[in-house]
């Protein structure tokens, strides 16, 4: 008697979480985390017309006039490179304009043909928006600017944590 309740309990420590953890999958009780700050483009975009191949890069279309969000986004693009710290060199940002501009000098400044700006238009571009691309030319993450302070800061630190993350995982770039 003593040897078939050893049996039956060890059957039941090795078995009872092998079903427990099958019915919380197939019921969906378990809300798995998310650990990006960006929001994933539905799908995939390549821009091969962008400058600094090779390169992760923090790409931002600068609208005309360019007001506080604008800002927002341009300090960001020359901050975040800065904070990544020794992976400096593989992270540029570019700054896309339809008209020339050059300041600040910290920034790629890119200008754009009537097709480049074109393919900017299309979804999943969105205004005021920051991307990231990887060194394939990916568009990969996107990062909308809030008119809120505190939001702004949450996501350029957002932004950071998910630029060190790529870095550190990827060889590439």
């Amino acid at each position: 008697m003593k040897g078939r309740i050893t049996v039956v309990v060890l059957i039941g420590v090795f078995v009872l979480p092998v079903v427990v953890a099958k019915l919380v999958l197939e019921q969906s009780w378990y809300q798995k985390g998310v650990t990006n700050y960006g929001q994933f483009l539905a799908e995939p975009v390549t821009l091969n017309w962008l400058a600094e191949k090779g390169q992760w890069r923090l790409v931002y279309a600068v609208p005309e006039p360019c007001g506080a969000q604008c800002e927002q986004a341009l300090f960001q693009l020359t901050q975040i490179p800065i904070a990544v710290g020794k992976e400096r060199d593989r992270v540029t940002s570019i700054a896309v304009t339809r008209t020339a501009r050059r300041e600040p000098d910290v920034l790629t400044w890119q200008t754009l043909n009537a097709a480049q700006q074109e393919d900017l238009q299309q979804p999943p571009f969105a205004p005021h928006s920051l991307y990231l691309s990887d060194p394939m030319n990916n568009v990969v993450l996107a990062y909308p600017i809030s008119d809120d302070n505190t939001q702004w800061v949450a996501q350029g630190k957002g932004l950071l944590r998910d630029l060190k993350r790529l870095l550190k995982l990827s060889k590439v770039g």
